[in-house]
């Protein structure tokens, strides 16, 4: 059964700000984790849960509510088989530009953003026009597969030494994250203001409460907080710490008309900005080393971002939308 969403939605500018402050964090988190001199939370370690851990699945939740309408929308405009021809497509296309931004290394560099979106995007796409309470299935469904692979295969110990954010079956648990998002934006356009912020704060704490109880489970090194390793236990704490951020967004957007600066022009083009920041970032270990003091990983920070910045900014102006 196909489900269908009010075309009158005039709450975007929080679904703006929310991804553009994801690729902010990348930006931030992708270059400042290289500096010894940086605090923890800026880096991604095998266990724990940090500030940049938050990132990634911030954007997919931001990737699960845009694909959510834009697909849709095309199959109200162009049917069903046009709008899944044309999903595929753009899936394989972005796992074909991880393919060549990450490098041929297929145990480990390989398995980043874009070939995780790209792998996730096409295992949400059978899902996308279900109802939400389906769609809650299928990523429980899709996280409890993962973890029994990863406890109990030997993938886990595999992924763990040779891989990273969930390896070649990584897909399997970051999908939920971006079916999680499909769910919170069918919140936001359903209900009214009262009933969203209920229902997304009452979501992301049984997120993250579940999360953190999973967490508990022994033996610890398969079920605690891990982006290296995308056991059940992070993706789902994750995606409530995810809501509960996008509901601030949501007071500071869309009740209280606050645009926060850069942010939009940011979350406008972020597949043309993520590609910019990882050439970017790419390049400076030429230019500064991981032992420089604070001042010069903060420097060289500012500079990416600025030059990031002005291409997202070049872009808004001339109403260029990068899209695959």
């Amino acid at each position: 059964m196909t489900t269908t969403l009010n075309n009158n939605i005039n709450r975007e500018l929080s679904i703006d700000q929310f991804r553009g402050f994801a690729i902010f964090g990348m930006i931030m988190v992708n270059y400042l984790n290289h500096f010894d001199v940086i605090p923890g939370t800026f880096k991604h370690p095998n266990y724990g849960m940090t500030f940049a851990n938050t990132i990634a699945p911030f954007f997919l939740i931001a990737v699960g509510m845009g694909m959510r309408i834009s697909f849709v929308r095309m199959v109200a405009r162009s049917g069903y088989r046009t709008a899944l021809i044309h999903s595929i497509k753009r899936y394989l296309i972005l796992i074909f530009i991880g393919f060549v931004l990450y490098g041929p290394n297929i145990k480990m560099d390989i398995w980043d953003a874009l070939v995780d979106i790209g792998f996730a995007g096409l295992l949400a796409l059978p899902f996308i026009t279900r109802s939400k309470s389906v769609r809650i299935i299928a990523a429980f469904s899709f996280l409890i597969i993962y973890q029994l692979l990863f406890v109990y295969t030997g993938y886990g110990v595999w992924t763990m030494a040779n891989s990273i954010d969930g390896g070649p079956l990584g897909p399997l648990s970051w999908v939920s994250i971006l079916l999680f998002g499909t769910v919170l934006f069918d919140f936001l356009i359903e209900n009214s203001s009262k009933d969203f912020i209920r229902y997304t704060l009452m979501s992301g704490m049984i997120l993250i409460i579940l999360g953190y109880l999973l967490s508990l489970l022994k033996p610890q090194e398969v079920w605690q907080f891990s982006q290296r390793s995308m056991s059940i236990a992070y993706p789902i704490l994750s995606s409530g710490i995810g809501f509960l951020t996008f509901l601030i967004f949501y007071f500071v957007n869309d009740i209280y008309k606050i645009e926060i600066p850069h942010l939009t022009v940011l979350g406008i083009n972020p597949l043309l900005i993520y590609i910019v920041q990882n050439i970017l970032i790419d390049l400076h270990g030429s230019v500064l080393p991981s032992a420089a003091p604070l001042w010069q990983a903060l420097s060289g920070f500012i500079i990416i971002y600025l030059l990031c910045y002005l291409v997202a900014h070049y872009l808004w102006r001339n109403k260029m939308l990068v899209k695959i």
